[in-house]
């Protein structure tokens, strides 16, 4: 009881605003600069997972900096040892000298950090609350886009002029190539530019061009963090030039000088890319500006950093939370009395609420998807859910508290926290719809975006099951909330007014997640397959680097033999579910570095959510190419003759049909592919009437019977015994 009494006794001094809000800010600053010591805990991963993590590791600090104020304020290290300094025990000095505890206890902590046993303690609070944010090696998904998706040309006339130059002197012209064209030249060219254009400059007292006055220091602290990995890179590229001078400088090179200057430019490559992602990610928080600083440099950045849930998608999911609860009130009957002001508090508290389930459902959906990728029913992360929701409950107890002092401060008032200890108590039940939040956009964003569904369906089942979660919270809290509360907001049917509320923001916040998230997990789906090589057992490991050879199982074909088929294509076959018409769509084929074959992309489809992608099998020896389509069991096969102009390329397509809605029916058609050379041609579902629709029929009707056929089942035509059927037929789809 004693120890309850001061206690209750000690709380007064909580209501001094003043020591305890510069007390708070003092160590957040002091938190950013231990969590992200070394530097590499923000150069290697995201804003927005930086950030969570930060929360984890401030709030620790938070919970002992309260412990040390109490111990300041009342324990053997407090004021009522240091009041002996005055003459004794002194009332009035304890009274003047108390308010200042939580500045002590702020000091002791960060003086506290310098003796050995407490930067191990600290280490190890750094170490889980980085394993507890599940922050990922960014700069080495980075490094993967960047070595292997992203096209590179010097921007800079001056580097593109010494890269020429060095090539020029040292190997030769026929070394030099800028046009990335997948050649053994262009991929040097490549290399070498990468390294004068970041490790290169720093190894010789060159001119950086890269950074400029603000970013220089970033850089100079990338480059000591990866001075290892640079004087790694120094060594590979003298390796480089001379196997590029034994390769150039012979006629016709034998295949082991070509394994060993690809084996070069990888070495040369891979690092240089890796210290230039850190380097990026150091520079700039948000991926848009990750993009401008990349595309400054020279490299074709519009396929990177498109993987994850970032800071843009965060903060317009918040701002448009914030207009949208903000618009709902202003025009609520019984809102209408209440100042501008207290509308846009209200907003922006239920905002940044909101704002903070997103980030902590979208954490855990992002980690469970990659951690159960494959798998048809995991298991629902409940454990990982619950404890985000329950810090998302926290962080909106402290703004709900908070955001209610920040004017009168801004005013040079003084703020009332009694009010709004009391204000918050009786508004307290709106903490569930975050809690909510949480959990339901977690599960949604686990089970809805790996499903081969179309974006449209995905964000409708997400906006109306984040809907109903919402609709069920707003029950919740309406039936908890006092009726004089609501009654400051609403004229009439308050109940009413507030699950139908939260029910229309729940529904359009899950569409904006949920369309985001798809994205980016569709984009991190199909960066991860390209990055996947070959089987080991299918292809050397020194062809496989080259990128040039494929593996036996696609046809061990040459990039160099297959150069003349990449291009556009229109691709026309009879639709399945329509009678009469014929559907043509384009199909893109182009050569993948990472799965080192050739594949092609499907797009303009009238049917956009059935639009396929796959690799190319070109077996040898034979008059046939195959398209596969490999996705979750479902195979879709296409077998047309070789892609030669000015002939078009003829074939049959596999696949399966669902005239019936869920009854999946196998199904053979003809299809023909044409390379597109001048313009394109009417794409879309043709009917008769169309111009093209004539020119499709014929060129369909032509498959048969030199292209293919379909081998119908014998006939019993009388008698007992049956013979077998007259000369086969294609079966067409008609």
């Amino acid at each position: 009881m004693h120890a309850l009494a001061q206690t209750i006794d000690f709380f007064p001094y909580l209501v001094q605003p003043a020591e305890w809000i510069v007390s708070a800010l003092m160590l957040i600053v002091v938190a950013c600069e231990r969590f992200n010591t070394p530097p590499t805990n923000r150069s290697s991963t995201t804003f927005a997972l930086f950030s969570f993590g930060l929360i984890f590791y401030y709030a620790l600090i938070v919970a002992l900096w309260l412990v040390v104020t109490i111990a300041v304020r009342q324990g053997a290290i407090g004021f009522d040892k240091s009041v002996l300094w005055f003459g004794g025990p002194n009332p009035k000095v304890r009274a003047e000298i108390a308010p200042y505890a939580p500045l002590v206890a702020a000091l002791v902590i960060v003086v506290a950090a310098h003796f050995p046993w407490v930067q191990q303690v600290d280490n190890l609070a750094r170490a889980f609350c980085i394993n507890l944010a599940a922050i990922p090696r960014e700069a080495d998904r980075l490094t993967l886009e960047l070595a292997q998706a992203a096209d590179f040309k010097p921007k800079s006339e001056k580097l593109r002029g010494y890269v020429e130059k060095i090539i020029t002197e040292q190997i030769g012209p026929q070394a030099l190539r800028f046009e990335s064209d997948g050649s053994l030249a262009a991929r040097f060219t490549r290399a070498v530019g990468l390294y004068w254009l970041f490790v290169g400059p720093n190894r010789n007292g060159m001119k950086i061009e890269v950074a400029n006055a603000s970013t220089l220091s970033a850089y100079a602290r990338v480059m000591q963090l990866g001075a290892e990995t640079a004087a790694r890179v120094d060594a590979h590229y003298q390796e480089l030039m001379q196997a590029a001078l034994a390769y150039f400088s012979m006629p016709h090179s034998s295949k082991e000088l070509e394994e060993e200057l690809n084996r070069s430019i990888i070495n040369v490559s891979q690092p240089t890319c890796g210290l230039i992602a850190r380097y990026v990610l150091c520079c700039n928080a948000t991926k848009s500006k990750r993009r401008q600083r990349l595309a400054r440099m020279g490299f074709d950045a519009s396929r990177t950093m498109v993987i994850r849930f970032g800071l843009d998608q965060w903060v317009a999911t918040m701002l448009a939370v914030i207009v949208l609860s903000a618009g709902m009130m202003a025009f609520t009957p019984g809102m209408l009395a209440q100042p501008a002001g207290k509308i846009l508090t209200i907003a922006i508290t239920f905002g940044l609420s909101i704002g903070f389930a997103v980030m902590g459902a979208v954490v855990v959906a992002q980690r469970f998807v990659e951690r159960h990728e494959g798998e048809t029913s995991p298991y629902p992360p409940v454990a990982e859910l619950t404890a985000a929701a329950l810090i998302v409950a926290g962080l909106s107890v402290a703004l709900r508290i908070g955001i209610p002092l920040i004017p009168p401060l801004l005013l040079g008032d003084s703020p009332n926290l009694p009010e709004a200890l009391i204000q918050f108590r009786e508004r307290l039940p709106g903490v569930i719809i975050p809690f909510a939040c949480t959990i339901s956009l977690g599960l949604l964003c686990i089970y809805l975006s790996p499903r081969p569904w179309s974006h449209v369906r995905v964000v409708v089942f997400g906006a109306l099951g984040n809907g109903l979660a919402f609709m069920a919270a707003g029950l919740l809290v309406a039936w908890l909330l006092d009726e004089r509360v609501m009654g400051q907001f609403y004229a009439d049917h308050m109940r009413l007014r507030v699950v139908l509320m939260t029910s229309l923001i729940g529904i359009a916040i899950g569409a904006m997640v949920l369309w985001a998230f798809k994205r980016s997990e569709r984009a991190r789906h199909d960066i991860v397959e390209q990055a996947t090589l070959p089987p080991a057992d299918s292809l050397d490991p020194v062809v496989a680097s080259t990128s040039d050879v494929a593996a036996q199982n696609y046809g061990g074909y040459s990039r160099a033999s297959v150069t003349g088929l990449e291009g556009c294509y229109v691709c026309f076959r009879p639709a399945f579910t329509r009678p009469g018409v014929i559907t043509a769509y384009l199909v893109d084929l182009r050569w993948d570095e990472a799965a080192s074959c050739l594949t092609f992309e499907e797009s303009g489809r009238a049917d956009a959510g059935h639009t396929q992608q796959g690799r190319v099998y070109i077996p040898d020896g034979r008059p046939f190419i195959s398209f596969v389509t490999v996705e979750r069991g479902a195979l879709r096969l296409v077998t047309v003759s070789r892609l030669e102009l000015p002939q078009s390329a003829r074939g049959l397509m596999m696949t399966l049909s669902n005239p019936g809605g869920m009854h999946f029916t196998p199904v053979s058609a003809p299809v023909v592919f044409k390379r597109i050379v001048d313009k394109v041609p009417q794409l879309g579902f043709i009917d008769p009437e169309a111009s093209d629709y004539e020119s499709y029929r014929q060129e369909l009707e032509a498959v048969a019977p030199d292209f293919g056929f379909f081998a119908t089942a014998p006939r019993r035509v009388s008698g007992t015994e049956a013979r077998p059927a007259g000369e086969p037929r294609l079966s067409l789809v008609s």
